[in-house]
C-alpha cells in the first residue's frame, strides 16, 4: 500500500489473479460465421426431414388420416397410436428415411472441414449441455428459426388445442427410444431449465406442458448480436477500471477478494452496502471484469408496484442474465419488498435458485433478503481528509485545471462513484480552462446529480434574504450566528480536535423555528442558506408521505442522504404533520404512522447535514425530536420597536414617496407580524403605482385596512399573526 493510499484510508493492492468463485465463462474457438451458417442450415434440414420422416410414420400406420365415413369416429387413427396397421405409406416412410441419411452425411461432411465451434455448441459448452439437451434446445427453437416449422409441428401435433411444441412432441422427433432420457433432460435441476434456455408451462401436467425457448437463445443460435435486444430492466455495467485502480475504505473488500480466488461448489452471493455514489456498481463492475465476465444492473425500484408483475420480472430478467453469461446486480429490493413477507419470501427464493453467481446492492446497514452464507462489502463514507485526497486524484487524473480541491470536499460529501462520474463528465463536452470555470463545472454537474435524487419530494429556494432583511432580538441574532459558527467549524471540532471518536450521533445541524405565521422562520432560513453558501431546498411533506408501508420511511432515507451528500440546508416548512407525537397504538394506521416517527428519530441521530423544522405550535412536534435537534429558537411577535424596524427594511430606498412615512406610529397602530407587514408593504406600492403616484402614508393605512378586512376583521385595531 502506498503512503498516497494509507492516506486515503484504501484497501492498496488487491490480491491478483482470476476471480474463480465468480466462474469464469471459458474462451473456446469459434467457428466462421459462413461454417456456421451451413452447418446451422443443414442441421435445420435434417431436423425438418426427421419431423418429416415422423409424419410419414404417422400416414404410414394411420394415425394420421382423414377419417373415413365407411368406419367409426378415429377409428384409423386409435389403430395407428396402438401400432395395429401399417404399410398405407411405406414408400413415403423409406423417402424420408432415405432423405435424413443424406442429411446426416452431408453434416459429416461440413464437420470435417471446418475449425471452431458454431454458435450452438458454444451455448451447450457454457451450460454443460449434454448432445441429447442440445438436440432438444435445437427441437424446441426450430419454429423460432424457420417459421414454416411451426406448421409442420402442427401437423405431427394433430391437435388444434396442443401446445406448438411440448415433451411428448420431441420424443416423437427424438425417438421414442430417448424417452425417459427426453424427460430427465427436462427436469427443473436440469441446465435446459435451469438456466433459463427453456421454459415449461406448468398450465398443463408434463408432457404436454409447453416447452418455449428464451428469445436470446435463439438469438444467439442464429449468431446475432444480442445488444440489438436489450432489456428494459436489465442494464449491462462494463468496468471503467480495475479494482487496484478503485480507491475504498472498505476492509472487507479484501476478504471477499481473496476467498474469491479459489473455485467454490454453490453460486456465489455477494451483499455490497454503501451510500448512493459510494462506488457499489463500480466495484462489482471491476470484480466481475477479474471474472472475465459482465455486470448485468437488474433495477426493481422501475418495477410495477404490483407484487406479482415484480415477481415475474425478476425471473425473466435472472434468467436472461443466464443466458447473457452475465453477472446479475439487483437493485432496489429495500424499495419493492416493504413489510411484504410473502414478496420478500419470493423473492429470495429466486435468489436461492438462481445458478450463477449474483450480486444484490443495498443501502448501509440494511439487512440481505436473502438465505444467510452470502459475501458482505461494507463501503463507508470517506471522511472530509480522505474525500479531499480523492478529489485531487480523480481531477490529477482527467486533467482538470483545479488546482485546489478542499473546498470541494468541504462543500460535498459525495461518494466516489459520484465523483468519478462528474470528473468523466467535465472531460465529454468542452473541457474547462481554469480553475474558477472547473469548480462552476463541478459544482453545475453536482446539483444535477442531488436533484435527480432530491427534486422528486423537494424544491430548490433561489430567492433568499440577507441579513441586512432580519429583524430580531439580539438574543435570537446570537443562537443564529452560533449555528453558522458550527456549521464553519465542524472539521476543526470533529476531524482535527477528534471529536468524531466520542461523538458518533447527532453531528448534524438541526434546528427548530418555532413562532407564529409571518414572523420570519422561513425567511432566516434562507439568510443561513446564503451565508453558509449552501442550496436551500424546502421538503414537500405531501410528495414524501406514501400509502404504500415503508415508502415513507425509504423517502426520508434518500432525501436525507442527498441532503448529506450535497451539503444543502433541508427546510420542513409547517413540520408538525411529519414531526408530530406519537400516539397511542390503537389501530395498524396507528402502529405504521409510529413506526414513521421511529425512523425519523433513528435518521436524525445519524444525519450529518443541515435541516431546519418550521412550527406555527411547538407543542405538536414530537418531544424525542426536540431532545435530537441542535437548536431550538422561538420566534416572537414583533413589538412595537421591531415592527417600525421592518416596516423601514421592507419599504425599499428607491420607492418614489409623496411626503414622510410616519413608520413609529405605523409600528405601534398596528400589530402586525412580520409577514403581514410584508404584504401589506408591497399592496400599498402596487396601489401606488396604479394610481401612478409616489407612496403615501394613506396608501399603506388603505393596505393595511384590506389586510384585516381580507381575514374578516372590520376594525384594523387588532392583531395580524
Amino acid at each position: 500500500m502506498t503512503s498516497e493510499e494509507e492516506e486515503l484510508g484504501g484497501t492498496g493492492k488487491l490480491p491478483e489473479g482470476v476471480l474463480l468463485g465468480l466462474r469464469p465463462t471459458p474462451q473456446w474457438p469459434a467457428a466462421s460465421p459462413t461454417d456456421s451458417k451451413a452447418l446451422l442450415d443443414a442441421r435445420l434440414e435434417l431436423l425438418g426431414a426427421r419431423v418429416s420422416a415422423v409424419i410419414a410414420d404417422a400416414w404410414d400406420t394411420g394415425r394420421i388420416v382423414h377419417n373415413n365415413p365407411a368406419k367409426p369416429p378415429f377409428a384409423a387413427e386409435v389403430a395407428g397410436i396402438l401400432r395395429q396397421t401399417s404399410g398405407l405409406a411405406a414408400d413415403l416412410v423409406t423417402a424420408a428415411r432415405q432423405r435424413c441419411a443424406e442429411l446426416e452425411q452431408a453434416i459429416v461432411s461440413i464437420d470435417q472441414k471446418r475449425t471452431g465451434l458454431i454458435p450452438l455448441e458454444l451455448l451447450s459448452r457454457q451450460f454443460g449441455l449434454t448432445p441429447l439437451a442440445g438436440a432438444i434446445l435445437m427441437v424446441v427453437a426450430a419454429p423460432h428459426l424457420r417459421g414454416e416449422y411451426a406448421r409442420l409441428y402442427g401437423i405431427l401435433g394433430n391437435d388444434p388445442h396442443r401446445a406448438l411444441c411440448d415433451e411428448q412432441l420431441v420424443v416423437q422427433i427424438l425417438g421414442q427410444a430417448n424417452a425417459e432420457a427426453v424427460a430427465r433432460e427436462l427436469d427443473r435441476d436440469r441446465p435446459l431449465r435451469r438456466f433459463g434456455l427453456i421454459t415449461l408451462s406448468e398450465s398443463m401436467p408434463r408432457p404436454f406442458g409447453g416447452l418455449t425457448v428464451e428469445p436470446l437463445v435463439v438469438r444467439i443460435i442464429r449468431g446475432l448480436p444480442l445488444d440489438a435486444d436489450p432489456d428494459p430492466y436489465l442494464k449491462s455495467r462494463p468496468a471503467e477500471r480495475s479494482l487496484d485502480d478503485l480507491w475504498t475504505a472498505s476492509p472487507s473488500l479484501r476478504a471477499v477478494i481473496t476467498a474469491l480466488l479459489t473455485e467454490r461448489r454453490d453460486p456465489v452471493r455477494l451483499v455490497v452496502r454503501g451510500r448512493v455514489g459510494s462506488g457499489r456498481h463500480s466495484v462489482l463492475a471491476a470484480m466481475a471484469a477479474r471474472a472475465r465476465r459482465t455486470l448485468g444492473v437488474i433495477d426493481l425500484s422501475a418495477a410495477p408496484r404490483e407484487p406479482q408483475k415484480v415477481v415475474e420480472l425478476l425471473r425473466t430478467a435472472l434468467r436472461r442474465a443466464s443466458v447473457r453469461g452475465w453477472i446479475p446486480c439487483i437493485d432496489g429490493f429495500d424499495h419493492v419488498i416493504g413489510d411484504d413477507v410473502d414478496l420478500r419470501n419470493q423473492l429470495a427464493a429466486l435468489v436461492r435458485d438462481h445458478p450463477d453467481p449474483l450480486a444484490i446492492r443495498l443501502l448501509p446497514g440494511a439487512q440481505a433478503p436473502i438465505d444467510p452464507g452470502y459475501f458482505t462489502i461494507d463501503l463507508p463514507v470517506l471522511d472530509e481528509r480522505s474525500r479531499e485526497k480523492f478529489w485531487a486524484h480523480v481531477v490529477s487524473r482527467h486533467h482538470l485545471p483545479l488546482p485546489e480541491v478542499s473546498e470541494l470536499a468541504a462543500r460535498y460529501r459525495i461518494g466516489p462513484g459520484v465523483i468519478e462520474r462528474v470528473c468523466t463528465e467535465l472531460n465529454k463536452g468542452e473541457a474547462p480552462t481554469d480553475g474558477a470555470s472547473t469548480t462552476a463545472a463541478i459544482d453545475t454537474a453536482v446539483r444535477q446529480h442531488l436533484e435527480n435524487r432530491i427534486g422528486a419530494v423537494a424544491t430548490r429556494v433561489t430567492r433568499l434574504a440577507t441579513w441586512a432583511d432580519v429583524i430580531l432580538p439580539d438574543d435570537i441574532l446570537d443562537s443564529l450566528v452560533e449555528m453558522t459558527g458550527r456549521v464553519r467549524h465542524r472539521k476543526t471540532v470533529f476531524e482535527k480536535w477528534g471529536y468524531s471518536r466520542s461523538m458518533s450521533t447527532s453531528r448534524g445541524i438541526t434546528a427548530l423555528f418555532s413562532g407564529g405565521p409571518g414572523t420570519g422562520k422561513t425567511m432566516v432560513a434562507g439568510v443561513l442558506a446564503r451565508d453558509l453558501g449552501v442550496e436551500l431546498y424546502r421538503v414537500d411533506v405531501s410528495r414524501i408521505t406514501s400509502k404504500w408501508i415503508g415508502e415513507t420511511e425509504k423517502n426520508l432515507g434518500s432525501l436525507f442522504d442527498a441532503a448529506e451528500d450535497g451539503q444543502v440546508m433541508l427546510l420542513f416548512d409547517e413540520a408538525d404533520s411529519l414531526f408530530a407525537k406519537r400516539t397511542e397504538v390503537r389501530t395498524s394506521v396507528d402502529r405504521y404512522a409510529n413506526m414513521e416517527v421511529n425512523y425519523l428519530l433513528q435518521r436524525l441521530d445519524s444525519f450529518e447535514g443541515l435541516a431546519v423544522l418550521t412550527s406555527n405550535f411547538g407543542t405538536a412536534i414530537d418531544p424525542a425530536f426536540k431532545r435530537r435537534l441542535s437548536f431550538r429558537v422561538t420566534f416572537p411577535f414583533p413589538d412595537e420597536e421591531m415592527r417600525e424596524q421592518l416596516w423601514r427594511a421592507l419599504i425599499p430606498p428607491g420607492v418614489p414617496r409623496a411626503d414622510a412615512i410616519d413608520f413609529a406610529g405605523l409600528g405601534q397602530r398596528y400589530k402586525l407580524s412580520g409577514g403581514y407587514i410584508r404584504n401589506s408593504s408591497l399592496r400599498a406600492a402596487f396601489l401606488a403605482a396604479e394610481e401612478g403616484v409616489p407612496l403615501s402614508q394613506e396608501h399603506i393605512e388603505r393596505a393595511i385596512r384590506a389586510e384585516f378586512r381580507e381575514i374578516g376583521k372590520l376594525a384594523s385595531t387588532g392583531t395580524l399573526d
